[in-house]
């Protein structure tokens, strides 16, 4: 998959890119061929089963790979990532927001510019249940005002003739209101309760590197399960001595004030757990491009 850098608001006045929403979803490839939907997420596992709801494949004209974003809309029409992750609780459907169309009828799509396959796109897709096209604009800082006053997660600005690839693109750019990033959790500490602090890390150059520990922001039955999910293990990561070291295979988004000298986040704060995003995605340059 195609993924975004970071970016700033200055982006937002320039007359190369056109902006979308930043959903707040599961990311995942739409599939169709011979009248049958596939879906898979960005770490490549096959989650079809668990959204049996998607089934419009006869509103996608064509055999066809699409990308887009799994959201489930809470009460006030916003994207809700915690609605999504809770959706065996509710009876609020997913909907697939496809942004892009990489393949058509065999033909590969990813070398046209994006322009292009946004054309491609709205000819192959007619929207209706529980899927839909994602609307674009060139005015992105109007876009950011209705973004900030929704109090949505952000903006993607995309330039408009680029050509898909896979991994991280600065053609491809994610504005976001206040500073997060997603880290992998290295460690944990032990004080006045089971978990009372997480140790987060970012990759390098050089494999894993430490970045702070994280104590606030979390709910009881959160920490409750992170104990039972946490396996112990050595770790290559040079971590304090306080820390018990994890597999580090699990990835949390963090707010934060600042990315320090010395390699470390300012004041962060939990913000949710991010079981759709592999570690190995987690690079120091989403805190060093903001520093």
């Amino acid at each position: 998959m195609m993924l975004a850098a970071t970016g700033t608001k200055e982006t937002l006045k320039s007359t190369e890119y056109i902006f979308e929403p930043k959903l707040d979803g599961y990311r995942a490839l739409c599939e169709k061929k011979a009248g049958t939907l596939r879906f898979t997420s960005r770490n490549n596992r096959d989650i079809t089963r668990e959204f049996p709801e998607l089934a419009f494949g006869d509103l996608i004209k064509a055999d066809c790979v699409l990308d887009g974003e799994i959201v489930i809309y809470d009460e006030k029409g916003n994207p809700s990532f915690s609605l999504l992750q809770r959706r065996k609780h509710h009876r609020r459907p997913p909907t697939y927001v496809a942004f892009d169309i990489l393949e058509l009828e065999g033909r590969n799509l990813e070398t046209l510019p994006l322009s292009t396959r946004k054309r491609m796109l709205a000819d192959v897709v007619e929207e209706g249940r529980n899927l839909q096209t994602m609307p674009s604009t060139a005015d992105g800082e109007r876009l950011w005002d209705v973004i900030t006053a929704r109090h949505l997660e952000g903006v993607i600005a995309k330039k408009k003739e680029s050509v898909y690839v896979t991994g991280r693109s600065h053609a491809w750019l994610k504005i976001k209101d206040e500073k997060t990033v997603d880290c992998v959790i290295v460690g944990y500490v032990t004080k006045t309760r089971t978990i009372a602090s997480l140790a987060l890390g970012l990759y390098d150059t050089g494999g894993l590197t430490y970045v702070g520990q994280v104590g606030t922001g979390f709910s009881e039955s959160l920490l409750g399960e992170l104990a039972k999910e946490l396996v112990r293990a050595r770790s290559d990561v040079a971590l304090p001595k306080d820390v018990q070291p994890v597999v580090p295979d699990k990835v949390c988004e963090v707010r934060y004030l600042q990315y320090t000298k010395d390699n470390r986040l300012r004041a962060p704060v939990f913000v949710r757990m991010r079981d759709d995003k592999p570690a190995d995605e987690c690079t120091i340059d989403q805190v060093q491009s903001l520093a």
